[in-house]
């Protein structure tokens, strides 16, 4: 079973500095910068999905979370469920690691290219947290399986890893003033060219991937997220805005399937939003799952 107060022995070996915010960074290889911290910002509001995932990861106060998501997206939520006695550590990409990938649009600066062209393991110890967390970890990589092993490593026993992925294969076609069925599909072929791994992925595979990783107890829930344009500026900002590879959907369309069509789509978009709210629909699952309690 999860224990929600680890005891003395667990906690053996864990950083004590804990006089601020962050117990300090420092590279533990030249990949990945190891980021601590131990103090929350009394400002911040969790989200509905921040909470889901904690939730799913029994955080506790006093418990070491692992945050591995890009950009430390859940941390200042871990935070506020940890502290005082606990911390949240993250993880960022080393400009070493950054210069090594090839800036193209199809494997643009992100944590899944950094992950794949590390092919080592994360530099943190074994068994050193009481949860991993993360938004959007799994399904941007080639070999999931990889990290899953690494993240059972780093788990404590009887520790938990929870994450909310998001399921593009799953992601239901915008109806668009002008466009066809046909059109559509041409350009969920094209945004699905930039992140196949994510295209490819589902929760099912996430799943049997957490059980060869050595992981039990693996489930696994879905939502959909609708989020509503109001207005054209709205719509605009949405289509133009850069995605996880550095692209926006814009400048894809337009590079994959012409700046004729780009133009067409993106007019399709400020029409129907003059007459409507454009509604974004997108599936996301939440996995959990334990780590073995071996201790007797």
């Amino acid at each position: 079973m999860t224990s929600q107060h680890p005891t003395k022995a667990a906690r053996a070996g864990r950083p004590q500095n804990r006089s601020g915010r962050s117990a300090g960074e420092h590279v533990d290889s030249d990949l990945l910068t190891v980021h601590r911290a131990d103090r929350r910002d009394p400002r911040h509001r969790p989200s509905a999905l921040a909470a889901a995932v904690l939730d799913g990861a029994a955080a506790r106060t006093g418990q070491d979370l692992l945050d591995l998501s890009l950009g430390a997206r859940l941390t200042p939520a871990a935070l506020a469920a940890v502290v005082p006695g606990g911390s949240v550590t993250a993880l960022a990409p080393t400009r070493a690691a950054l210069s090594q990938i090839r800036p193209t649009p199809e494997n643009g600066q992100t944590w899944g290219s950094v992950w794949d062209l590390a092919e080592r393991p994360l530099p943190l110890p074994d068994a050193s947290f009481d949860a991993v967390i993360g938004f959007s970890v799994l399904a941007p990589l080639r070999h999931p399986r990889r990290m899953l092993i690494d993240i059972t490593r780093v788990l404590r026993p009887g520790g938990r890893l929870s994450v909310c992925e998001l399921v593009l294969a799953r992601r239901q076609p915008i109806e668009l003033d002008g466009l066809s069925a046909h059109d559509v599909s041409r350009v969920e072929k094209a945004m699905a060219a930039v992140r196949p791994a994510a295209y490819a992925f589902t929760p099912a595979h996430a799943v049997g991937n957490a059980r060869l990783a050595g992981l039990t107890e693996v489930e696994y829930t879905e939502d959909t997220v609708t989020a509503p344009l109001e207005n054209v500026s709205a719509a605009e900002a949405a289509l133009h805005a850069p995605g996880p590879a550095g692209e926006s959907t814009y400048q894809v369309i337009g590079r994959t399937l012409g700046a004729a069509f780009a133009r067409r789509y993106s007019e399709a978009w400020r029409s129907t939003a003059r007459r409507r709210p454009i509604l974004l629909h997108t599936s996301i699952a939440y996995i959990t799952a334990i780590k073995p309690d071996v201790s007797p």
